[in-house]
């Protein structure tokens, strides 16, 4: 400190008191508040608690054990001069000196529990590491810089920024100060078992090492009270009570031999868990390996291969319905009854989360989460049950199911029983996969090479001269071109593990399926249109169709890329091979969107082929010209059938018999149809077309009785 003038009172000073008096001394012939040296040591004279206007938090190897940190902002030049211009006491830095030689952690001057941080250095030699509270309340949010060596107030502050910001190690004046953001630097932090704290709410950062590396000590879990047996068992309760009631029962005997205990693990019969009494209403989180933990690192969640989650509003819901005792409790059934339909559960275990009262329709959810499911046991689906009667019956209802990376995550808005069912994979012989994979690559190959030369004749030598369906077809034909280019690379880009290319991709694939779907029902639309008016009097008719069938199936895949829905995803053949694709991760998704939606289109287009069928049978009937061709009018009715029903998709619909003993026939059949749809609809677009040029006109001409019918993709046709 400095006096009066130009006197230099430097001191150092171990308490608050030592502080207070030299201050005093040093600025007693100055005109400055009374208070002054309150302000000046105000951080040694406090608790040591630090403020949230702290940005930077120093710590200094030597001179007194407590904080120095001041609210008072030095505006007397005189003042300024005692630190040289470069007051340390600027409000936005809370310095921390340690007598880190002397192995205390803490002194009556300051605490760890009062300032979150702490410097140690347990070996009396060069290796430091910074103590760091896990308590969000108290955790520090702000970087650490430690200082060695004992410094005077002619250390200013711009060394400390400059350094502050070093990517690398620090070299030259930067040598003592090592800076650190204890919140990133200790985001993946694992557990040291050989850490001889005891103690789970801290993190310890070695300095001794660059970059400095940070672990946790103790454990993930918080401690429960004390354990509970009861004497019950399952197998002999009478058939005819419910689980329900039976579990009250249970519950009640639980909390009744818990007597004051907030936590405890729970065993009967075959049956654990664990009971918890929350004092304060927070989330609660669990895991299960061998028994049930109270998860207090939520960090380490995603390491746990089974874990569950009960929201604060339950808490606060079950509390609003004047219940004697704020519980929850969470028990596992290795063994359950089966289902009427023998279903399969994964691992073959049932859990029940119970809270003493009704919990429903809650805007947060229980949270079940699986992991490192085995793709080969099936699609895992979660499903609930309410405990009425002595065997389950499973429902969906109130539980929504999210597997992605072969996790699966139950999210339920009520409390009840919870298993996931597995649904057996339908698998089939490496050989059909192996035969259907090259029809695959063959017949898109080839749907590519053909849908190309059509759009190209299109385009550039025929779209000027091309009727109203042409044009149709030609917005059905590039939706078709792009889904057979997307779906052929789409195995590559999987395999280049960009996540980001990977979900556009999913999406461009996706808007491309969804936009053959959607032109094949605006084929049947315009079929119908034809029959029953003259679609060409239609204002901006073929403009209002492109906005229809391409505009919706971007708004669903914008919204479904949003969500998160795309990602990478492997499939798992019956050998062990794996696959990689692009798509939607979530098997509710695709369900809905796509098999919903190609539902619906489908019973219009198979409605739409049943009336141009019946139409062209009564042509037939009328225009006794047309069986004089013999052979070639039979061969002109099976094109046109078969064009029919590649305009309409109907070819896709053999998706519907991929199950049980039809499933590998439908599945060739399916895959010749689709993969070779490109070039069937150029070939019927060709015979269709002027490019066939009309050798049908002189036949007609020589008619007795003429008809005059549209051709869909070319001139009038006279028979």
């Amino acid at each position: 400190m400095q006096s009066n003038g130009n006197l230099t009172c430097n001191t150092e000073y171990n308490n608050c008191n030592e502080c207070q008096k030299h201050c005093t001394a040093c600025l007693g012939g100055l005109n400055v508040s009374v208070d002054a040296c309150q302000d000046l040591c105000f951080g040694v004279c406090s608790p040591c608690a630090l403020d949230s206007d702290c940005k930077q938090i120093v710590l200094f190897d030597g001179g007194f054990t407590g904080q120095i940190k001041s609210v008072f902002n030095v505006s007397d030049s005189s003042c300024k001069d005692i630190y040289n211009g470069l007051s340390p006491f600027n409000g936005s830095t809370c310095i921390l000196s340690f007598e880190t030689g002397l192995g205390n952690d803490t002194d009556e001057t300051c605490r760890f529990s009062d300032s979150g941080v702490w410097l140690e250095n347990s070996t009396n030699s060069d290796t430091f590491q910074i103590k760091i509270t896990r308590d969000v309340q108290r955790r520090p949010k702000t970087p650490v810089c430690f200082v060695k060596g004992t410094h005077n107030y002619n250390w200013t502050s711009v060394a400390l920024t400059n350094c502050s910001q070093l990517k690398e190690q620090p070299t030259g004046q930067c040598e003592n100060i090592t800076c650190v953001d204890p919140n990133k630097i200790c985001q993946k932090a694992t557990y040291n078992p050989n850490c001889n704290e005891t103690g789970s709410n801290d993190d310890l950062i070695i300095l001794n090492v660059w970059p400095p590396a940070c672990y946790k000590c103790g454990n993930a879990f918080k401690p429960v009270d004390g354990s509970v047996k009861i004497n019950f068992t399952l197998q002999d309760s009478n058939k005819n009570i419910s689980y329900s009631n039976m579990m009250k029962t249970v519950t009640d005997m639980i909390l009744k031999m818990m007597e004051n205990q907030s936590s405890a693990s729970v065993s009967f019969d075959d049956v654990s868990g664990i009971v918890v009494k929350p004092t304060v209403f927070e989330p609660i989180h669990f895991m299960f390996a061998k028994e049930f933990n109270i998860v207090e690192d939520t960090d380490q969640m995603q390491s746990f291969d089974t874990t569950f989650s009960v929201p604060k509003e339950a808490f606060e819901k079950a509390s609003s319905m004047n219940t004697t005792t704020v519980f929850t409790s969470l028990l596992r059934f290795p063994s359950f009854p089966q289902d009427d339909k023998n279903s399969t559960l994964l691992n073959n275990e049932v859990y029940s989360i119970d809270m003493g009262t009704e919990i429903s329709n809650l805007n947060s959810s229980f949270n079940l989460t699986f992991r490192k499911i085995d793709p080969k046991a099936g699609e895992p689906l979660c499903y609930s049950w309410d405990g009425q009667g002595a065997t389950p019956n499973w429902t969906t209802d109130g539980c929504n199911t999210s597997y992605i990376n072969y996790s699966a995550t139950c999210s339920c808005q009520h409390l009840t029983f919870f298993a996931v069912l597995m649904t057996p994979p339908q698998t089939i012989s490496p050989t059909d996969l192996n035969n259907l994979t090259y029809i695959t690559s063959i017949g898109c190959g080839l749907s590519l090479f053909f849908l190309s030369i059509a759009l190209f004749t299109h385009f550039l030598l025929r779209r000027g001269q091309a009727s109203i369906s042409v044009h149709i077809l030609m917005n059905l034909f590039l939706a078709l071109f792009l889904l057979n280019f997307t779906f052929l690379i789409n195995e590559s880009v999987a395999n280049t593990r960009n996540v980001i290319g990977c979900k556009l991709m999913a999406g461009v694939m996706h808007y491309s399926m969804l936009s053959a779907f959607t032109w094949f029902g605006l084929q049947a639309l315009h079929l119908c249109l034809q029959l029953a008016q003259n679609v060409a009097s239609v204002q901006n008719y073929i403009t209002k169709l492109c906005i229809a069938g391409w505009v919706p199936p971007a708004l669903v895949v914008s919204v479904i890329f949003i969500c998160q829905k795309y990602n990478k995803l492997d499939i798992v053949s019956n050998t062990g091979k794996t696959v990689s694709m692009c798509w939607i991760t979530d098997s509710t998704v695709h369900y809905v969107v796509n098999i919903g939606y190609y539902a619906a289109i489908f019973l219009f287009t198979f409605l739409t082929f049943v009336v141009m069928i019946r139409w062209l049978c009564l042509l037939s009937y009328k225009n006794t010209t047309i069986t004089t061709s013999g052979k070639k009018s039979r061969s002109s009715d099976a094109l046109t059938i078969m064009g029919l029903c590649c305009i309409l998709g109907l070819s896709w619909g053999f998706a519907f018999f991929a199950y049980g003993p039809l499933q590998i026939p439908a599945l060739y059949i399916f895959t010749i149809l689709n993969s070779f749809q490109g070039f069937f609809l150029f070939v019927y677009y060709y015979k269709s077309s002027r490019l066939a040029g009309e050798s049908d006109t002189s036949l007609a001409k020589s008619s007795t009785e003429t008809t005059v019918i549209e051709n869909p993709y070319g001139k009038h046709k006279t028979y």
